[in-house]
């Protein structure tokens, strides 16, 4: 998005089309037309107040609107959990934490064990939990402590030496 410099890259293009202000609201009294004024500056402003669609224009694919879910539409988050991105980031974290304890299997269908990638993503999510408590929801708050608390129970699991 910015250069070494600092600079706005040339070919970034925004995700979200910038919202116009709306128009301004009609006055009650009585309307005169604005009188025409002559030279250059006439076709300019003319061309400076195009109307504005009455409908918002399309969205690109990966654009969301903040009054949707993160998942899209046809994705509803589980039962018992919240909905949107925040959610989202955590089962993410967390989907990685159990594949890297061998509980889940990899996109090959392997199932592989590294405890350090595990312990990792157990970190992230306990920082997680500390950097954003008391600005979360309930519900958020008790789903990423639930979370925590079931891969936390899963890694001592995972790792116990054999019994004998």
């Amino acid at each position: 998005m910015f250069t070494a410099d600092g600079e706005l890259r040339p070919d970034f293009e925004p995700e979200e089309t910038p919202v116009a202000p709306p128009p301004p609201p009609p006055s009650s009294g009585p309307r005169q037309a604005p009188s025409p004024s002559p030279g250059p500056a006439a076709p300019q402003a003319a061309s400076a107040r195009k109307p504005q669609p009455a409908e918002p224009a399309p969205r690109p694919s990966g654009a969301q609107d903040a009054s949707q879910p993160a998942e899209g539409p046809d994705e509803e988050a589980p039962p018992g959990e919240p909905a949107g991105e925040f959610s989202a980031i955590v089962r993410s974290l967390a989907t990685t934490a159990y594949s890297a304890m061998g509980l889940l299997p990899d996109p090959t269908g392997a199932r592989h064990r590294d405890p350090a990638i595990a312990r990792q993503m157990i970190d992230w999510l306990g920082v997680l939990e500390s950097k954003t408590r008391n600005n979360l929801s309930f519900e958020e708050s008790d789903f990423l402590s639930r979370v925590l608390y079931e891969l936390r129970l899963a890694f001592v699991e995972v790792t116990r030496p054999a019994r004998r």
